[in-house]
């Protein structure tokens, strides 16, 4: 199980910030222990929580306090995948599922369009592709109902998409393995650790970022007193961002569980290798269902992000059997299967799909529980998060507080059994998604 009291920690870096140049974490100790507001997470949603205050408040003083180093977290060890979709639309005492979904789907596209304006104003290097084709692929008449019935949501959106058979499929991907897919015309790619790397790097003047330094505890309340390891920090708000970590500063214990999953990269591949991956230089492929295979061919290389577990990472040479093994089934034409770079990453699932946003008591936000989906929604809900603690009001923060917040989940070990029961079924339904 993951230690609640320990720091996060990963047994292998980060592929994606494996091909950057090394970075020099901040670890040296401000001088300055009495800050405006301090943000508790160096992802994308503390990031982001911290760029608003500075553009708010730019007389304030704000530090983010990272367990790690920024490009090596969570936020740097995802697919690289921006998707405008809506996770999990559902009927609470705002109005229908339909009128979920659209809320949904107007904050995260415009955590898409936020992104995209820092990313050009601050000339951020991350690879940012508007332009490579997203498809959703499916492998089996299921998968194909599946998709069915989410193209269908798009529609009810006025989200535009192209549809591709399996011939069709075959030219674009190199490969024989799906049957029908569709391809979202919203849709983003990035390389993640140089994207988290560049919004760090970017900050106003009156942001600090301090690197390897875990929080221990947040106390008191306005001004709070936040504990970390030889040295204590003073503010008068505090920022939550560190998704299922919140767990371990005794917050939201009983709403959140991790679950890891699992990529690997290739070395570049030549020229004959990139071939038998389709004509196209760049593309994605997520799965219909969760418990799927997700794929990328980027940069001359090859993603596969597949498999899971619960609370504690698997064995890296065991992932890379499994990825090894699900790359063959998919391109059974290629020379080499090698993985250059094998990783494993966090993310915070709630029992209903549902994240925490808000005040948790007077001065102390949080925005939590990502779903594994956190690139866009965590970044629009730190910008959210910073603008109504400084009492801004908008149609989007109003979109947001009337969205359901993540159900109570019961204690262990009735939760593992439960987690562990329901990831296994999931698996099994997948089928050859997976």
């Amino acid at each position: 199980m993951t230690d609640l009291k320990t720091a996060p920690r990963y047994t292998v870096g980060a592929g994606w910030n494996a091909l950057l140049p090394r970075r020099v974490p901040n670890e040296q100790l401000p001088k300055e222990r009495r800050y405006h507001a301090i943000v508790v997470g160096g992802g994308y949603t503390g990031l982001a929580a911290a760029r608003r205050l500075a553009e708010l408040m730019p007389e304030k003083d704000i530090i983010v306090i990272e367990a790690s180093e920024i490009g090596e977290g969570s936020s740097a060890r995802n697919s690289g995948f921006l998707s405008p979709s809506a996770i999990e639309p559902r009927p609470n005492a705002y109005g229908s599922a339909e009128d979920d979904a659209n809320r949904k789907t107007r904050i995260v596209l415009a955590g898409l369009d936020w992104l995209r304006a820092v990313v050009e104003e601050h000339k951020i290097n991350c690879d940012w592709d508007e332009t490579a084709p997203r498809i959703v692929a499916a492998a089996t008449r299921q998968g194909e109902r599946w998709l069915l019935s989410s193209r269908q949501a798009l529609e009810r959106r006025n989200l535009r998409y192209l549809e591709h058979d399996a011939q069709g499929l075959r030219a674009l991907l190199g490969t024989d393995y799906y049957q029908y897919g569709y391809e979202t015309l919203t849709r983003a790619f990035v390389q993640p650790a140089a994207l988290i790397r560049g919004l760090a790097d970017t900050l106003s003047s009156n942001v600090t970022v301090l690197e390897h330094r875990a929080v221990e505890a947040v106390e008191g309340s306005g001004p709070f007193k936040v504990r970390t390891p030889r040295a204590e920090f003073v503010a008068d708000k505090v920022f939550i961002a560190n998704n299922a970590h919140a767990r371990a500063l005794g917050l939201l214990a009983d709403r959140m569980i991790v679950v890891y999953t699992y990529a690997g990269l290739t070395p570049e591949l030549e020229d004959d290798e990139l071939g038998r991956m389709g004509s196209l230089p760049a593309w994605g492929v997520l799965p219909p269902t969760r418990m799927g295979t997700t794929m990328r061919k980027v940069g001359r290389r090859f993603l596969i992000r597949s498999s899971w577990s619960y609370e504690k990472e698997v064995n890296p040479q065991k992932v890379r059997s499994t990825l090894t093994r699900l790359f063959r089934r998919r391109f059974p034409q290629m020379r080499s299967y090698h993985l250059e770079h094998v990783w494993g990453g966090m993310t915070a699932i709630t029992v209903n799909g549902g994240m925490y946003f808000g005040e948790l008591r007077p001065g102390l936000y949080a925005s939590v529980g990502c779903q594994g989906a956190g690139v866009l929604r965590g970044n629009i809900h730190g910008k959210l998060l910073a603008e109504m603690a400084c009492g801004s009001q908008s149609p989007l923060l109003t979109d947001r507080l009337m969205l359901t917040g993540p159900d109570w989940i019961p204690p262990e070990p009735f939760r593992g059994i439960g987690a562990i029961a329901r990831m296994t079924w999931e698996h099994w339904r997948a089928g050859r998604e997976y």
